[in-house]
């Protein structure tokens, strides 16, 4: 009974993971367009392109972290995909608070209309 509610928390952490990749990947789709300069525009779409990666990472490593404990057959080490979350949780936390596009010069900006 407890591995059932084990895996169940798995499952909801993955589904989870799955829709925030889901949504990264519609904003990163959309941040190329929109209000403010070409180079925030440009600043905001590879800030959105690295927080996909890692979340691609985050899933991957975390998925093989569980398979490699579920089935032993799997030549991955557990060292090997904790570290790998670990770098890819790193990466989308960096990219998510320290990437922040910055807008320039408003008052110039704005004297251009």
């Amino acid at each position: 009974m407890d591995d059932m509610i084990g895996f169940a928390v798995v499952g909801i952490i993955i589904a989870c993971l799955i829709y925030a990749l889901v949504k990264q990947i519609k904003e990163t789709k959309h941040s190329g367009n929109g209000i403010g300069s070409p180079l925030y525009r440009k600043q905001l779409a590879r800030k959105n392109k690295v927080m996909t990666v890692a979340l691609i990472g985050v899933i991957v490593f975390y998925t093989l972290n569980i398979m490699s404990v579920i089935a032993s057959s799997i030549p991955v080490s557990n060292s090997f995909t904790v570290l790998g979350t670990f770098l890819s949780f790193f990466v989308y936390f960096f990219a998510r608070i320290i990437m922040k596009p910055q807008l320039g010069d408003q008052r110039r900006n704005l004297s251009l209309y």
